[in-house]
């Protein structure tokens, strides 16, 4: 996969996993892990944007 292809993926999965619909499944209610589920999976989403951004970088500078 080249690059322009791997970060248009990202910013198109980051778009759809933190659109209202997929967070309206998640805001159910309830904790996760000591916090509100919905903020859970904010923070889960957004580690996973994040360094995938860096480990792709990572990989490719080489």
């Amino acid at each position: 996969m080249e690059q322009d292809e791997f970060w248009i993926l990202l910013f198109i999965l980051g778009g759809v996993l933190l659109n209202w619909p997929i967070l309206s499944l998640v805001s159910g209610g309830g904790e996760t892990s000591g916090g509100p589920s919905i903020l859970v999976y904010i923070v889960a989403v957004w580690l996973l944007i994040i360094s995938s951004a860096y480990l792709f970088d990572r990989w490719t500078s080489n």
